[in-house]
């Protein structure tokens, strides 16, 4: 299915500037008219705040992403006793791959136990080079919707608590953010990230980077972790996701300015994991409609 093509103003969409955004593709629950943002996400830290707050979590990141990245991309080895599997949605790269978004889950039930388990569920980055991948974070202390930054600093560089606050603003009312990230400016290949604020019917921005990407031109929606495992060979995750739905609905790519389903004609599972490397019996992942949805179930 093909959603109308949309629309962005160049100007004030370079770092550090005012937002401009026009946007077509909205969530279902909005209104259908163009929205328009000049917010940042509410109660998010940047920069600095959010390295400092997020340090615990940068090796789990990038030992979890170990089997998505290009092989010129160095990430740490992971000890032999940990694991980190992913299954879900992977994004051909095509020459006018310029974003995606998706519905993701989120919720407050989920407090990992072990303090060398994080779990990164959804966690999207689009195809074409993009600067920015967008990943929900769960750790012993965390509950986090973050922006990581491929192209600079290599680290996250937003980062937004799941509170009352967010759940407000930035859910639909069944436990779901709307998350899109795309290339504002090709020239300088800047890429944006949005969250879709429910109760005012507009994008805020979340974070914006520019410069040449270490995360390669394909890209992923998935659910992800970086888990130890137990002496009785279960993953800590799989204790700590119990009885929880996660999920990724309404996946699209922006293929040339035009919001497009993900399908067999842009999407994979290039990156996925046989159920068995997730080290939990009781988990049950299904792609429910390919590739624009998928949910695991524990």
């Amino acid at each position: 299915m093909r959603a109308r093509s949309h629309r962005f103003l160049r100007t004030g969409l370079l770092a550090g500037s005012a937002l401009a955004l026009i946007v077509a593709a909205t969530p279902a629950i909005a209104s259908p008219t163009p929205q328009i943002s000049h917010s940042s996400v509410h109660g998010e830290v940047t920069g600095a705040k959010a390295r400092a707050a997020t340090k615990d979590q940068v090796s789990s990141f990038r030992a979890a992403h170990a089997g998505l990245l290009p092989h010129s991309a160095k990430s740490p080895k992971s000890a032999a006793e940990t694991i980190h599997p992913a299954q879900g949605t992977a994004f051909v790269q095509q020459s006018n791959s310029i974003g995606a978004m998706a519905t993701q889950s989120v919720t407050t039930d989920l407090h990992p136990t072990d303090a060398g388990t994080t779990i990164y569920t959804p966690t999207m980055y689009p195809a074409g080079g993009s600067c920015i991948e967008v990943t929900t974070v769960y750790t012993t202390d965390t509950q986090a919707v973050e922006a990581w930054d491929w192209c600079n600093q290599i680290n996250f560089e937003a980062s937004v608590p799941i509170d009352a606050n967010f759940l407000q603003r930035y859910t639909n009312g069944t436990g779901a953010y709307t998350v899109q990230i795309w290339q504002t400016d090709p020239g300088s290949n800047t890429w944006t990230a949005f969250l879709y604020d429910y109760s005012t019917g507009q994008y805020d921005q979340f974070y914006q980077s520019s410069g040449s990407t270490q995360a390669g031109n394909t890209g992923w929606d998935i659910n992800e972790l970086y888990s130890n495992v137990r002496s009785d060979g279960q993953s800590y995750a799989c204790t700590d996701m119990a009885n929880l739905t996660f999920s990724s609905t309404r996946i699209q790519v922006d293929l040339g300015g035009v919001w497009t389903d993900a399908s067999p004609s842009n999407s994979d599972t290039e990156f996925d994991t046989p159920a068995s490397g997730f080290d939990c019996p009781a988990m049950r992942y299904q792609m429910v409609t390919q590739y624009s949805h998928w949910q695991v179930v524990d």
